[in-house]
């Protein structure tokens, strides 16, 4: 049986918007007041290096269900057209905006979550939504690792910030639009493309990423002329076509030949991968 699909509603219609006391609190998040101040120990977070070498802190236990109950509140909101990493689209769709032989730029967050701090959370809350201020600085407090910044490993993070840097992804949007670009966002990847995508544009959405107290890095801000193969998050655009990159070509065929090799036992657990591999090719190659 298939799901519906959930409807979407603006900011001021969420159960997140204007939560003014403690007994709202309880009702729409699912806790009591005094009890949130024992949710807020590192301990309730497992925390490890991924394969990239980047820490990942996933709350746990208590603390997880109450991220994945904000997370599943943030995610009835209303999102800009502009943004891909919400439900129904994929990282293809997003390079898919960009295909054709135009210009292209693009850039991404540096250190996105870690870099969204407990001050932009609980700015959010208290204009954005518009909750009491004690209200908000719990919030704040349960949706931040060591009340510092938002956990790598956590369902509500993607949502926080982004919300926490609307106003910054809406004047990228805004900008790109005047210059009669494109503009998408995927999670902290921002591209662009146009005829007038070119490294003045690149420079000044930086400074507009700069503005809001966040960072770009040089490394990761690139300009593609419009004949050029172009990367953007985790697909190749050729011309009017999207193509899978090298690495992903060559990790199917790494785990093609573990399978040739596998034994019996260890033949089911690697197909499974094998199999994820290819849909993750199907959704760049249609």
């Amino acid at each position: 049986m298939s799901r519906l699909p959930r409807k979407r509603y603006l900011i001021d219609q969420s159960a997140l918007y204007r939560i003014r006391g403690k007994g709202q609190f309880k009702a729409i998040i699912g806790i009591e007041w005094d009890s949130v101040p024992s949710l807020l120990d590192a301990n309730l977070y497992r925390v490890w290096q991924n394969d990239k070498g980047r820490e990942i802190q996933q709350p746990i236990g208590k603390l997880e269900k109450l991220h994945k109950r904000i997370g599943d509140l943030l995610a009835r909101i209303e999102l800009p057209d502009y943004l891909f990493s919400q439900r129904g689209r994929s990282y293809a769709d997003n390079a898919r905006q960009h295909v054709g032989e135009i210009p292209l730029i693009k850039t991404d967050i540096h250190k996105f979550y870690p870099s969204t701090t407990r001050a932009m959370v609980y700015r959010m809350f208290v204009e954005d939504f518009q909750c009491a201020n004690d209200v908000a600085g719990r919030l704040a407090d349960i949706c931040c690792y060591r009340q510092a910044h938002l956990p790598t490993g956590s369902a509500v993070s993607g949502r926080i910030a982004f919300f926490a840097a609307r106003q910054m992804f809406d004047s990228i949007s805004n900008l790109a639009t005047s210059q009669g670009c494109n503009m998408t966002a995927y999670v902290d990847d921002i591209t662009i493309s146009g005829e007038a995508a070119s490294k003045t544009l690149l420079g000044e959405v930086r400074k507009i990423v700069h503005q809001y107290g966040l960072k770009t890095k040089q490394a990761k801000s690139k300009t593609f002329s419009a004949t050029a193969a172009k990367p953007v998050t985790g697909a190749v655009i050729a011309g009017d076509q999207l193509r899978l990159p090298n690495v992903r070509h060559k990790k199917i065929h790494e785990v093609r030949q573990e399978l040739a090799a596998a034994p019996i036992l260890e033949k089911p657990r690697i197909q499974r991968a094998l199999r994820g591999r290819l849909q993750e090719a199907k959704q760049i190659l249609g």
